[in-house]
């Protein structure tokens, strides 16, 4: 979408172009048809004279202001959660739920993505759709997995192992100090080893990347035409201001 909305304002500021090149005049005209084939050589000049445009032009629309950062932040500026990493959670969240409660009835449990698919910092400022693609310049693409409490009971043994802060939403975890659990709650509630569990992530971890193989045990996956980086441009849109923190969602207590 991207894409073709570039070329089509590329192929509008060509067609201004050419018509404001033509001076007014009585001159009287012939016309005659060429036939356009990959014979006809490309007008150096003419390319020359175009490029910085349709560099302008694209640095524009990638630098439009979406919403204003009101500090910097980081994906490791926390130990076990990060102010960052929350933000890329509960935009998942805010943004795929309504969706998939309109196709399913049914809510979204948790959400679970990775630290490394986090490729840049927001810094204090102006946030644009550029930023979004600074952040997360891969075409993951959310998906909903359904897993059961061994599932679960695997994921957050993982993420007690790894000790990484990957976005995480639905989960508070609470670890003792030699990172063993000591409290677990999902949504506000006790864990139940027999429940099912809808959980949001993406189609690269669903597909071991980060070694989360348990996220392939899904008993039911449901795949949304929904990428990561839309849902943060999407995020920006919706909000004037962003103000980010770490929080007690993972911690050592």
């Amino acid at each position: 979408f991207f894409n073709m909305r570039i070329l089509s304002l590329h192929l509008l500021f060509l067609t201004l172009l050419l018509f404001n090149c033509n001076e007014k005049s009585n001159t009287n005209y012939s016309a005659h048809n060429i036939s356009l084939d990959n014979s006809i050589s490309t007008d150096s000049s003419v390319v020359k004279f175009y490029l910085p445009f349709k560099k302008k032009l694209e640095e524009s629309l990638m630098n439009k202001p979406l919403a204003y950062s009101l500090s910097t932040y980081k994906k490791n500026d926390g130990i076990l959660n990060s102010s960052l990493g929350n933000m890329f959670a509960d935009a998942t969240f805010e943004l795929i739920n309504p969706l998939f409660k309109k196709t399913t009835k049914k809510n979204i449990d948790i959400v679970l993505l990775n630290n490394g698919g986090i490729r840049s910092i927001i810094s204090k400022g102006p946030i644009s759709e550029k930023t979004a693609f600074e952040l997360m310049p891969f075409e993951n693409s959310i998906v909903i997995v359904k897993l059961n409490g061994e599932s679960i009971q695997k994921m957050i043994k993982y993420l007690i192992k790894v000790k990484q802060p990957h976005p995480i939403r639905g989960l508070d975890i609470i670890l003792n100090k030699d990172y063993s659990l000591k409290s677990l709650l999902i949504n506000n509630e006790e864990f139940d080893s027999e429940k099912f569990y809808y959980v949001a992530t993406t189609d690269y971890l669903l597909g071991g990347g980060d070694k989360m193989y348990f996220l392939a045990e899904s008993k039911e996956t449901t795949l949304l035409d929904y990428k990561m980086r839309d849902v943060l441009i999407n995020y920006f849109k919706k909000i004037d201001t962003l103000k980010l923190s770490t929080d007690n969602r993972f911690i050592i207590q």
